[in-house]
């Protein structure tokens, strides 16, 4: 995981989740082999991910490791 600050991804096309409440929203896309994620609230705060770096996250997001935190 990699996290940038202060640079600006404003041609790359991002998605956020369908679930997405108004205003506070994970969005993600890949660039140059990357996953790029970004929170809506802070658009200028980006960590990268490998594929199977972002793959893991998910499967412990969808496992229930993170729920605690919510």
């Amino acid at each position: 995981m990699k996290r940038y600050e202060g640079k600006r991804y404003k041609s790359i096309t991002w998605r956020r989740s369908s679930f997405c409440a108004q205003g506070e929203c994970a969005e993600v896309t890949r660039r140059h082999g990357l996953i790029l994620l970004r929170s809506s609230l802070a658009p200028r705060e980006v960590v990268s991910y490998t594929p199977a770096g972002f793959r893991a996250l998910q499967l412990r997001v969808k496992a229930g490791e993170f729920d605690h935190l919510a």
